[in-house]
């Protein structure tokens, strides 16, 4: 089986070593079945999602990024943002689209217990919101944690870790065992606490995406 090729386009304008850190472990998830290709944004595109309109001008750089693409090099085109910033534009091109979180959305909904979700501040925490309740999951949802952390965490990430743990055990004596890591740049390993699932959004859609191809169906339809 030829390995899908997945082309993700980050969601800010992100350094050249930042870039291919990232890239290195996008193509590490991807293994055999998946062949990853990580695009930045230009750098008139935002440095973070911070601002309401940061969100927006992620969207609008994305799908100009998409709109570029070779139809012939990608079978799939991804933003690497769980907000899923600039998806319905990018319906409208030649090259199928999945979003992060449209992607994982029935996986979280078909578990049927309650979870919540950590992001780095309020902006991308109200965006999350507003994109659950339209992939209907907003009956399962209980808030977010905001860690009011700056953009340099998501890179140094010992300080995102130590506040994901507190807030795992903190949701888990609470009844939600079932914490989404609102950043996919952020690498997380597994929960210290048995009860819990910490979910990587990176990890687990591309866990789906295998899934749908090794069982003969397409990862988009």
């Amino acid at each position: 089986m030829k390995p899908l090729r997945i082309c993700m386009i980050s969601p800010i304008h992100l350094s050249e070593s930042i870039t291919a850190a990232r890239a290195a472990r996008l193509r590490t998830l991807g293994g055999s079945d998946l062949d990853v290709d990580l695009v930045r944004l230009p750098p008139e595109a935002p440095p973070g999602l911070d601002r309401p309109e940061d969100v927006e001008a992620a969207a609008t750089h994305i799908a100009a990024v998409a709109a570029g693409l070779d139809p012939a090099r990608y079978d799939v085109v991804m933003p690497d943002c769980v907000l899923d910033p600039g998806v319905e534009a990018l319906g409208e091109g030649e090259i199928p689209v999945l979003g992060l979180l449209r992607l994982i959305a029935g996986g979280l909904y078909g578990i049927g217990g309650p979870f919540s979700a950590v992001t780095r501040n309020e902006t991308i925490a109200d965006e999350l919101a507003v994109r659950l309740r339209g992939y209907g999951l907003a009956d399962g949802f209980r808030g977010t944690d905001i860690l009011n952390l700056g953009i340099e965490k998501v890179v140094h990430e010992e300080e995102w870790t130590s506040a994901l743990d507190r807030i795992v055990r903190e949701r888990s004596r609470a009844g939600v065992a079932i914490v989404l890591n609102g950043c996919s740049a952020v690498a997380t390993g597994p929960s210290s606490w048995s009860d819990s699932w910490i979910v990587d959004p990176t990890t687990y859609a591309f866990d789906l995406i295998r899934a749908r191809l090794r069982n003969g169906l397409q990862p988009v339809g």
